[in-house]
């Protein structure tokens, strides 16, 4: 997949896969959640014990040191032969936001996961970069990636973009010069924005700025390799197994 230009689409609400091509094309909805929603999800991930530094994207030096390494939580990593999604360091409890907007975003959207591949947590301050990366492999045609941000509040002077570039770059250093010359489209970080894209395309989030202090900028990334759609009439009269539950 050679990246030349990324169109930036935003839509007032979601839509079904079958009907918009993806491809060098980023969907943008604001107010995705109801306000409550937004602040449930909020409420249990902030006060949640599974945060780690387990946002890692891997580096390539002799020192095994990744290229970067942000704090994470993961509500599913992967899944099992039968299709069943493998829950990740969350309890009973604290997996229920991953579950509720997974079920959405599949129900909303028209599609279940065939090649699951990952669903958690970031959390970002002041001087973490995200480095340069993509969420799949360059064959994996079918692949659907979305990013959630479920902050209540961020001032725009805070940053916190997410870039989007027609190459990889390995590594902080390096990065002004990257951005400058392979940045094709920034999307600016909003609370209770979804983003959903082709996860080919190289991306990584802009630190907050200084003068957000100590304020995190919180996203849910959901991916998989390889997606399946379903009919309108499926989710109707659907049990969990269309949701990998």
């Amino acid at each position: 997949m050679n990246i030349s230009n990324v169109e930036i689409i935003h839509l007032d609400k979601p839509f079904k896969i079958r009907d918009m091509p993806l491809g060098e094309k980023v969907y943008v909805i604001d107010n995705y959640l109801e306000t409550s929603v937004q602040h449930w999800i909020e409420r249990i991930v902030k006060q949640s014990n599974m945060w780690s530094k387990s946002n890692k994207v891997r580096g390539q030096s002799k020192t095994g040191l990744p290229h970067h390494e942000l704090w994470g939580a993961s509500f599913y990593v992967g899944q099992n032969e039968d299709g069943s999604l493998i829950k990740g360091d969350c309890t009973n409890l604290q997996v229920l936001p991953g579950k509720y907007l997974n079920r959405k975003i599949c129900t909303d959207f028209g599609f279940k996961w065939k090649r699951f591949q990952y669903m958690g947590m970031n959390s970002q301050t002041h001087g973490q970069h995200g480095t340069t990366h993509a969420d799949c492999d360059i064959q994996d045609e079918w692949n659907l990636s979305f990013l959630y941000y479920y902050n209540t509040f961020w001032n725009p002077e805070w940053g916190g973009d997410l870039r989007l570039y027609n190459s990889m770059q390995f590594g902080i250093d390096g990065r002004e010069e990257h951005v400058k010359e392979n940045c094709i489209g920034s999307i600016e970080f909003v609370p209770n924005r979804l983003l959903i894209f082709d996860g080919r395309i190289p991306h990584g989030a802009d630190a907050p700025s200084e003068r957000a202090r100590y304020a995190d900028r919180c996203s849910i990334v959901l991916r998989g390799d390889e997606i399946e759609l379903v009919d309108s009439e499926e989710f109707y009269n659907a049990n969990d197994r269309l949701y990998n539950f």
